[in-house]
Formats: structure tokens, C-alpha cells, sequence
């Protein structure tokens, strides 16, 4: 026993402590042993597996390199896009032409040295996969044109509207109505209807294919006027009832054989001698 400092034991590394009695404190933010923290967290009830979770990101976060020292990059080594004096290009799109054919449709005129309405063959610009009733829709609701007017042409299907056309077994059906100047449906004159039939008519049988046509009136079946005589409903229409349309019709002609002028000759002496 003396009065000196207490002799430490030799086995264990001496401590030093702050001026005040206290162990100097680590800097904030230092690394903390994984044994420290699960000790800690015991303590306060946190789970092991939230306290493992932190420890490793705690030790991927300090073990991250980092690299301030900008780097050359081969340009032969970035994509094309990113290399000096690219232009980008860009790509138009244009639309495939529109492949039209010309199409025979007939309208009507009234030549001075023919006294009668005949048809005379037009063209139409249509889409090579066009439909008849495609076909004939450029004649409905349409007047003729301007040069076709001068020509004397006129088109009577211009007052009428098409509805439907289908064709079955070489006859196509046509289903027309007639409008008004005011746009509504009416009942067409006969000449109207004889007219707009020989139109169609021709129209349709020009098409291959197609030999006859059968004319509906707003779905239903009507006897339409021909050259000689009115068509019984649902008939099927050829070129040959309106032969009188066609331009080199020739109308037939009685011709008196010399035979029957000498017997009417002798005929008529002999009722002279009777009255003598």
C-alpha cells in the first residue's frame, strides 16, 4: 500500500480519458461494428433482420468506389447516333397511286338526221376493282358534262338515285328511285323509266360477264316500257327491247313486189270494163 498510482494490469491496453472523465467520442457518421448495432438493437426490440438489412447497406455505401477523372471514349466505340456529323434521316411515307381504268356508260341524245332518242357510249374514269353498281354510280345524280352537253348528250339517270346492284348467274338487278327536284321519291313518267332502263341496259350489258338486267323501283318489281311494249314485272331486260335505241337501228320497210302491182293493175281494168 503507498500513496502512487495504482499498478495496471499489464495484460490490458491502456485507455486515456478526456479531461473530464469521458472517452473521447468517434466521429459521427464513423463505421460502427455489426456486433455494436445488434447489441443496440436488442435493447430497443428493432428485428435482426432490419438490423442485417442496414448493416449491409451501411457496408456497400462506404465500400463504393468513386472515380472523378474524366475518361476519352473511342468514337468508333458509341452508336451511331452519338458520333460526330451524324444526321439523322427521316422517312416519308407516299401513299400508292390510285389505279383507274376507263369504263363504257351510256347516255342519251337526239341527233338532228335520226328522229329518236338513241344511246351514245361515254367514258368514266373508275378503280380498277370497281363494283357495277360502282360503275353505274357515276351516272346517277350526275348530269352529263360540259362537253358532253354541247355534244348534245343528256343523262335521264341524273333524276334517279341507285340503292342497290348485284349480280347472280350473269343477270344483274338494279334497284332505282326516282326523285323529285325537291329530293323525294316519286313515281317516274314513262318516258322517264323507258329512257333510264334503255341507259342501264346498255350500261350493264357492257360489262362481262353480264347478259341481262332485272330493274326494281324502290325494291319493287314494275313493268317497265320497252321499244315495242311495257315488260311484265321482274323481266329480264336485254339490248334487243330497245333496239330502237341503238344508233344503226334500220325500222323495217313494206315493199310491193312487181307481181302485186300487175294483179292490182289487172284488177283495176277489169272493174273498169264492168262499168263500161
Amino acid at each position: 500500500m503507498g500513496g502512487g498510482p495504482p499498478e495496471r494490469d499489464q495484460g490490458r491496453p491502456f485507455r486515456r480519458r478526456a479531461a473530464g472523465g469521458h472517452r473521447p467520442r468517434r466521429v459521427r457518421g464513423g463505421f460502427r461494428p455489426v456486433r455494436w448495432l445488434l447489441r443496440r438493437a436488442r435493447r430497443r426490440g428493432i428485428g435482426l433482420w432490419v438490423v442485417l438489412v442496414l448493416a449491409a447497406a451501411t457496408a456497400a455505401g462506404c465500400g463504393l468506389p468513386t472515380d472523378e477523372t474524366a475518361q476519352a471514349i473511342d468514337p468508333e466505340e458509341l452508336p451511331e447516333s452519338l458520333r460526330p456529323g451524324f444526321t439523322a434521316s427521316t422517312t416519308t411515307t407516299v401513299p400508292a397511286p390510285l389505279l383507274t381504268e376507263p369504263r363504257s356508260v351510256y347516255l342519251l341524245t337526239n341527233p338532228q338526221d335520226i328522229e329518236r332518242t338513241i344511246v351514245v357510249e361515254v367514258e368514266r374514269q373508275v378503280n380498277r376493282s370497281a363494283t357495277l353498281e360502282e360503275v353505274l354510280a357515276t351516272l346517277f345524280g350526275e348530269a352529263a358534262s360540259p362537253e358532253e352537253s354541247d355534244a348534245g348528250y343528256f343523262n335521264t339517270l341524273e333524276l334517279f338515285e341507285i340503292l342497290s346492284a348485284r349480280v347472280v348467274d350473269g343477270v344483274a338487278t338494279v334497284d332505282i328511285v326516282h326523285l323529285s327536284p325537291e329530293g323525294e321519291d316519286q313515281p317516274p313518267s314513262a318516258d322517264e323509266l323507258e329512257f333510264a332502263a334503255a341507259q342501264l341496259v346498255f350500261t350493264v350489258s357492257a360489262t362481262e360477264g353480264i347478259d341481262g338486267v332485272r330493274i326494281l323501283l324502290d325494291g319493287q318489281e314494275v313493268s317497265v316500257p320497252t321499244s315495242d311494249a311495257d315488260a311484265e314485272p321482274g323481266s329480264v331486260l336485254r339490248t334487243s327491247a330497245y333496239e330502237q335505241f341503238q344508233p344503226d337501228f334500220a325500222p323495217a320497210t313494206t315493199t310491193t313486189s312487181p307481181a302485186e302491182d300487175e294483179n292490182d293493175d289487172e284488177n283495176e281494168g277489169e272493174s273498169e270494163d264492168e262499168e263500161g
